[in-house]
């Protein structure tokens, strides 16, 4: 779970920049306020990045159980953020294409939430899956 908590808070980390490495590698998108931004992949990309981090240390140094209920709590947030910044990049899914709104830009932009919400989700149900003891359950 560790590894994967890890791959979840760097996964956090980088959804934080597509509105500030976009313009730098030429895949920018025209007409969008930085507020905007700043809602849709700073709050949501720290949010994942601190929960999923903290949440990866303290299962590594044994102050959080892997099936407990603060672990469950933590996921859930960071699939919250995953699903916030899947869904706000919709209508610029639509527009993709438009002289605006590159298919470069538009991918860089919405790449990295769907993987987040997905990440997020498995961990969530592996975490809700394990017995009191620490054990995967297992399907009879």
């Amino acid at each position: 779970m560790v590894p994967a908590l890890g791959l979840l808070a760097i996964l956090g980390g980088l959804s934080i920049t597509p509105p500030y490495l976009g313009g730098a590698v030429g895949l920018e998108l025209e007409g969008i306020s930085s507020t905007v931004e700043i809602v849709d992949h700073v709050v949501p990309g720290l949010l994942v990045f601190a929960t999923a981090g903290v949440s990866s240390l303290l299962v590594r140094a044994g102050r959080v159980r892997q099936n407990s209920l603060v672990l469950a709590i933590a996921l859930a947030l960071c699939l919250l953020a995953g699903v916030w910044e899947t869904t706000s990049h919709i209508p610029l899914a639509l527009e993709g294409g438009r002289p605006e709104s590159p298919w470069g830009a538009v991918i860089l932009h919405s790449l990295l939430s769907p993987l987040i919400a997905g990440v997020s989700l498995w961990l969530l149900l592996r975490a809700l899956a394990m017995e009191p003891s620490g054990e995967q359950r297992t399907a009879r």
